[in-house]
């Protein structure tokens, strides 16, 4: 009996997160754009966040001069969102990987690569 109660306790909290719906649930598709990770110098970090805006969890981060894939809704387009102060960020996934999440418009690369 104690050792299931240890047990129930250890997972609940990874079961809380991965039942908890994406904020861009939708975004399911991968687009054909290819966008660099900028910044001022290569190979430094760019934190790839939970939601859009620096309030959120950083999930992981990417390196800079490294390239993520933008993600698409059901719609076919962009997934984006603002934050409170204006800023838009993009849902991208690093492909290597399949890590999701949302960088801010200013740490990416203005054109699509393939």
């Amino acid at each position: 009996m104690k050792i299931k109660k240890i047990l129930v306790t250890a997972i609940a909290p990874f079961l809380a997160l991965s039942m908890q719906p994406t904020p861009s649930a939708s975004a399911q598709s991968l687009s054909d754009c290819y966008v660099q990770i900028v910044g001022r110098t290569t190979g430094s970090r760019v934190n790839l966040r939970d939601d859009a805006g620096t309030q959120f969890r950083s999930r992981s981060y990417l390196l800079v001069g490294q390239y993520v894939n933008m993600l698409n809704n059901d719609s076919g387009k962009r997934v984006e969102d603002q934050d409170t102060e204006g800023n838009t960020w993009y849902y991208v996934e690093y492909r290597p990987s399949g890590t999701r999440g949302w960088i801010r418009e200013d740490f990416l690369a203005q054109q699509c690569s393939r």
